[in-house]
Parts: C-alpha cells; sequence; structure tokens
C-alpha cells in the first residue's frame, strides 16, 4: 500500500516564500544546535529513504563489459553503480526547491535524482527558536539496482482453531465450541 505523503500540504496554506533568508545546513551554512531540521511527511527520514528508492527508475547505463569465458567469449554488462547526492532547500513553506548535485555519477543518474526531487512532497519546515527557516538537505541516491524492501504488513493471518484444516488461515470468533482446543485447562497458578 502506498504511504499518504499529504501530511503537510495545509499546514501553512497560500504560503509563499519569496524573500532571501539565510539557508543553514547542507554546502550553505552550518547546523545550530538550536535548529529542528524539516520533517518529511509519514515518518521523517525513514520514509524519507523509503520515498526516494521506491521512485527510481533506473537507466539503463552500462559501465563496462567483463568476459567471464576469455577475452574471446562472450561478453556480460556491467551496470553502472554509484551515489548521487542532491541538495535541496525546504523553504519555510516546506517545499522541496533550488535542487542541485553535489556529488555526480552520471547524466542519466543525475537526471534521475533531479526528477525525485523535483517532486518531493510538502515537508513541515524547519525551525529555530520557534521561527520558521530554510534548511538545505543533501539526499543520497543510490544506484545499485538493489531494490529497497516494502514496508512491513500490519495485517496479521488470522488462524481457525476449530478448524481440521490448520492451513485455512481463517479465524472462527463464534461461540460454537466443537473445537479440538475447547477443553484446555490453563494453569494459572504461576
Amino acid at each position: 500500500m502506498a504511504q499518504d505523503h499529504s501530511e503537510f500540504e495545509n499546514l501553512y496554506p497560500d504560503c509563499v516564500d519569496n524573500q532571501e533568508s539565510p539557508i543553514y545546513g547542507g554546502t550553505y551554512s552550518g547546523w545550530p544546535k538550536a535548529l529542528v531540521p524539516p520533517e518529511f511527511p509519514g515518518g521523517g527520514d525513514v520514509e524519507l529513504t523509503r520515498f526516494v528508492h521506491s521512485s527510481i527508475e533506473y537507466p539503463h547505463v552500462v559501465e563496462s563489459y567483463a568476459y567471464p569465458n576469455g577475452p574471446d567469449k562472450d561478453s556480460v554488462e556491467v551496470l553502472a553503480k554509484g551515489t548521487v547526492v542532491i541538495q535541496i532547500v525546504v523553504d519555510r513553506c516546506g517545499r522541496a526547491t533550488r535542487q542541485e548535485i553535489v556529488q555526480s555519477v552520471n547524466d542519466e543518474y543525475d537526471m534521475e535524482a533531479l526528477r525525485i526531487t523535483q517532486g518531493l512532497p510538502v515537508f513541515k519546515p524547519g525551525e529555530m527558536n520557534g521561527v520558521r527557516i530554510k534548511v538545505a538537505l543533501l539526499i543520497p541516491f543510490h544506484f545499485t539496482r538493489t531494490k529497497m524492501p516494502p514496508p512491513p504488513s500490519t495485517d496479521y493471518m488470522e488462524y481457525d482453531w476449530d478448524s481440521e484444516d490448520s492451513g485455512s488461515g481463517s479465524y472462527d470468533n463464534s461461540s460454537s465450541g466443537g473445537g479440538k482446543y475447547d477443553n484446555i485447562q490453563w494453569d494459572d497458578s504461576w
């Protein structure tokens, strides 16, 4: 099930951040102790990482060819790997702006990372001493051809204790009785 990332969209309705102001973090400046970082909707850094990895569409980029059976035999494509780092500035309205490549791998991967950062949802803006501020964040994009696992399921398999078929996967909560575990005597003495 896809995560809803619209949590902060209406936090500051009609917000416009068009005034220059200091930017904290990233390559701009230090990270003061009083700074509360921007929050990605649905779970902060963990959900941002999941969002990034689930959004990557791997461009087919061949780095080289390997010849496991000798130089004159069949070749195997070795796909490019690496980490693109994009810096974004989360403005006082919570929008990701000023996307900039800080670490490049190749043009295709760089463009894919920029595409994802341009589609980021609205964050809860950073603040310092109770005032909203602009904060730069560095977001790594790992192009390793490894997919993130899906979020853990919150659904639990139900079990039908009354069924003769123990693999039915359903739970019967009726009070009809007659199940094979109805006559168990529990020892509550401990």
